[in-house]
């Protein structure tokens, strides 16, 4: 079994791709739907031919601050005694995770545990180019900076763009610039920040307008959910770090953020509380998966959010 957590979703994704070999029989389950006694009577089923199985468990938020059953983690901890050798459980979680916890430190003995933390600037730059290399595209790098900076370096935004970029193209040849201004909006940067400002800051009806205009730029809804998640998420730490004595050269250097950007989170953050915070978090990542399993237009799911917010 393995434990993943960290902040990004394509980092997870990339790490789940090291575990499962090609053309594995790959099952994926969902915590926030399903429980755990699901996911042990998945494991400890065994077919006829016994053939190896892979099972991705998103939202295992039970290992950190999520709350599970005691009869379900009961069930976890006989199954971690008495495993079945023909499947592999990967769980995920987007949070951080308590290693006080007993589950948690039981896990931590016996199995593997991948901590994926945020990556610096220069480490998303050599990612990204890695990324771009690998689907045989060239780039330089200076262009390649001007899509971090309009992703504000976030990385599962910049893979994103990235990808819109490859099938624009359709075959591999090098990335210009001028596709790239035509592709990810020179008005993204600025007109995101905007956006996320005002909703964090609940201004809606100007985060009402400015999504109009990034609607017309064709900016897709996923990224701009993305980026609440992450400011929010910034916003939340910040607070935590602050309401425990941390000062704020501390708080800059513990989330890699710079004076102005603290002072922007923590102003933000007085117009909420910390389960609120957590609340829109928690939404957020419940959005996402209904989302990618076609359950939710991303649309729709942007305008919820708003009205969520202003409620």
């Amino acid at each position: 079994m393995y434990l993943i957590y960290g902040e990004s979703y394509q980092l997870i994704a990339d790490e789940i791709k090291k575990i499962i070999p090609n053309d594995s029989n790959v099952i994926t389950m969902d915590l926030a739907i399903l429980s755990l006694a699901d996911v042990i009577t998945e494991a400890s089923y065994v077919s006829l031919f016994a053939e190896k199985k892979y099972i991705i468990v998103k939202n295992a938020d039970f290992f950190g601050s999520g709350k599970e059953k005691e009869n379900e983690i009961n069930l976890l901890l006989n199954y971690i005694d008495h495993p079945i050798q023909e499947s592999t459980i990967i769980f995920c979680t987007y949070n951080k995770i308590d290693f006080r916890k007993k589950i948690t430190k039981i896990f931590k003995e016996k199995f593997k545990i991948i901590a994926l933390d945020n990556l610096s600037n220069d480490a998303i730059l050599d990612k990204a180019l890695e990324y771009v290399k690998s689907n045989k595209f060239k780039i330089s790098k200076e262009i390649l900076q001007y899509i971090l900076n309009a992703c504000q370096n976030h990385y599962d935004l910049i893979y994103n763009e990235l990808n819109k970029l490859f099938l624009y193209y359709g075959k591999p040849e090098e990335i210009k610039e001028s596709d790239v201004f035509a592709i990810v909006s020179q008005n993204m940067e600025d007109n995101n920040f905007k956006f996320v400002e005002a909703v964090v800051t609940k201004k809606i009806s100007t985060a009402v307008k400015i999504l109009a205009d990034l609607t017309a730029l064709k900016v897709d809804a996923i990224s701009l959910l993305m980026l609440l998640a992450r400011e929010y998420r910034l916003m939340y730490s910040a607070t935590f770090l602050y309401s425990n004595g941390y000062r704020k050269n501390q708080i800059c250097q513990e989330l890699e953020l710079r004076d102005w950007q603290v002072d922007k989170l923590l102003k933000s953050a007085n117009l909420y509380d910390l389960s609120n915070m957590a609340f829109y978090l928690k939404t957020l990542a419940q959005y996402d998966y209904q989302i990618k399993s076609g359950k939710l237009d991303k649309d729709l799911a942007l305008k919820e959010f708003l009205m969520l917010v202003v409620a």
